[in-house]
């Protein structure tokens, strides 16, 4: 019997669509609902792909963590639109633990630690310049430092219990497969669109 393993797919689809010059394959429009059911999307960055899941971060302080610590429930679409392909991943969202957090905060660039510095989720600013000031104010204070991990940083796992691959057919129909992790393994079966 094959061994399915839908994120290899998920990982193909993406490398296949960056060798076509896609420059946001690995962004996907990350879909939460708060306590009362009140939902919201953005755009989020792929950090990585696992048998486990999928890897993203943000700040303990935004709106999707808030969401997160409400209702762990969330939906990820991946678009591909230079191979008309997209990829639905619906499941739970686990936090990583402080640990985690620390060994990923060390693989960024100093640029993106910075920059992960300079914000603070959610506060008002007059204009974008508060934000490159207070960046080259940082820069300037960790010049030859190393630079320690933002305590708002945090990220999340998305473990899908049910993910849809699609392929948009132009001139004929799309193709859609559906994955349903069930008895610890994925059950993979093709649907109507």
């Amino acid at each position: 019997m094959e061994t399915i393993i839908p994120f290899d797919t998920i990982q193909n689809w993406i490398e296949e669509e960056k060798k076509l010059g896609s420059l946001s394959a690995d962004s996907v429009v990350l879909a939460t609902a708060s306590a009362s059911g009140e939902v919201h999307s953005r755009v989020v960055a792929i950090r990585e792909i696992t048998h486990l899941g999928i890897l993203f971060f943000t700040q303990k302080k935004s709106r999707k963590a808030k969401d997160l610590s409400e209702n762990s429930s969330a939906s990820m679409t991946l678009w591909l639109p230079l191979r008309q392909r997209e990829v639905v991943l619906d499941g739970l969202v686990e936090a990583l633990t402080e640990n985690e957090n620390q060994g990923y905060w060390e693989t960024l660039s100093r640029e993106r630690q910075l920059r992960f510095l300079t914000y603070q989720s959610g506060k008002p600013i007059d204009s974008l310049n508060d934000l490159q000031m207070r960046y080259a104010l940082l820069e300037k204070n960790y010049d030859n430092k190393k630079i320690p991990m933002n305590e708002s940083y945090c990220g999340y796992r998305l473990v899908p219990n049910r993910i849809y691959f699609y392929t948009l057919g132009q001139e004929t129909f799309s193709e859609v497969t559906e994955y349903v992790f069930l008895a610890e393994k994925w059950k993979k079966q093709r649907v109507s669109p």
